[in-house]
């Protein structure tokens, strides 16, 4: 899955099989067209915004591995680091 369609080539020229598009196709109507079946693993980076889609697509078996909540993040003016020191 890519954000943006220039990073497609560059998948396919990785070896990838099937390069979903989320800037100009529908990403869960394009996953399940690629795997009609679910998928044994499902790495989401994005957080709430896609936890249960995320799981909904998985195998009976497969596993979801959240490696990074991007969708939660705090507001441009909450990215300062010295914001960050101060929620410690």
């Amino acid at each position: 899955v890519v954000g943006s369609s220039h990073k497609v080539a560059a998948c396919i020229d990785l070896g990838a099989h099937v390069v979903i598009d989320k800037s100009s196709e529908d990403l869960w109507a394009a996953a399940e067209k690629a795997a009609p079946g679910g998928y044994a693993a499902i790495f989401d980076a994005n957080g709430v915004a896609t936890l249960a889609d995320s799981y909904a697509h998985l195998t009976r078996t497969g596993r979801l591995v959240v490696y990074g909540f991007h969708t939660n993040l705090p507001s441009s003016a909450l990215l300062n680091p010295l914001a960050w020191a101060r929620m410690m």
